[in-house]
């Protein structure tokens, strides 16, 4: 009895003002002194749900219609960065990186695991000053890659809706899924990667900062919708701040290299799902 006459004075006391406020302090304490005397769901009863903040909208950089072809002169002269902190790494440590990084990008390119002999052979590519991005490029190009997308392999609808959304969202490129459903898996991922570099490419031309901010918005993203097809603790990771960061602390070819990773990594867990 002398719990429901607490209730009742504090109830009265702020009534009128509750009608004039969304959610001012008196009506967090509210909240949680109600859930304490009789209960979360009398809380929620007399002072409604916890308000959950507006999610931040985050927004991309502008994103050409048509971009200018690899060819053109002006994709030669790249903005650099800063040396970063694994250009400051010993050569030992770079290698292990970039053999994690081949048997990664083999791997979810061809959905195979990489040979001793190629692993070999694109660690010495690197080590001679080859980019990640050209290993990709050379993966996607080969006869092995040729044969797969012949595959008669259809894209289930899964995929098809992706890369409609990702396309829209991240390319400002409308397609329609009658155009790509006669694609296999191998041929959307290369198709979708090749543009996506394109565009990573244009940025790198006129700015980082932009580069920085469409790679973290499309990790924090496919982090938030796609988390359990990226594996790893570090790819899983929902907050914008940190993808931001992270890209703008790593080399350029390495943005490019999990950029791939992660799109080929989805793509390849989304056609497996029923």
């Amino acid at each position: 009895m002398k719990n429901q006459i607490i209730v009742l004075s504090f109830l009265l006391s702020f009534n009128a003002f509750a009608q004039v406020q969304l959610e001012p302090t008196w009506k967090t304490k509210g909240r949680d002194l109600i859930s304490s005397l009789i209960g979360e769901k009398w809380g929620v009863q007399f002072f409604g749900p916890i308000p959950v903040p507006p999610e931040k909208e985050l927004k991309l950089p502008a994103i050409p219609k048509e971009l200018k072809k690899a060819t053109d002169v002006e994709s030669y002269t790249k903005l650099q960065k800063d040396p970063t902190e694994y250009d400051r790494l010993p050569d030992e440590r770079k290698r292990q990186y970039n053999l994690k990084f081949l048997q990664e990008i083999i791997f979810v390119t061809r959905k195979m695991d990489a040979s001793e002999d190629d692993l070999a052979s694109w660690l010495n590519t690197l080590d001679q000053g080859g980019s990640r991005e050209g290993v990709y490029q050379a993966l996607v190009l080969d006869e092995v890659y040729a044969s797969l997308e012949n595959k008669e392999e259809k894209s289930n609808e899964r995929l098809l809706d992706f890369t409609l959304k990702f396309s829209q969202r991240f390319l400002n490129q409308t397609f329609k899924k009658e155009s790509i459903s006669s694609l296999n898996l191998y041929s959307i991922k290369r198709i979708m990667t090749e543009k996506s570099l394109d565009l990573l490419e244009h940025y790198e031309v006129k700015n980082l900062d932009d580069l920085n901010q469409w790679y973290a918005i499309f990790s924090f993203e496919l982090a938030k919708d796609y988390g359990p097809l990226l594996k790893t603790p570090l790819r899983q990771d929902q907050r914008f701040e940190y993808h931001l960061q992270w890209a703008k602390n790593m080399p350029i070819q390495h943005i490019k290299s999990e950029f791939i990773i992660k799109l080929h990594s989805v793509m390849n867990g989304l056609q497996l799902l029923e």
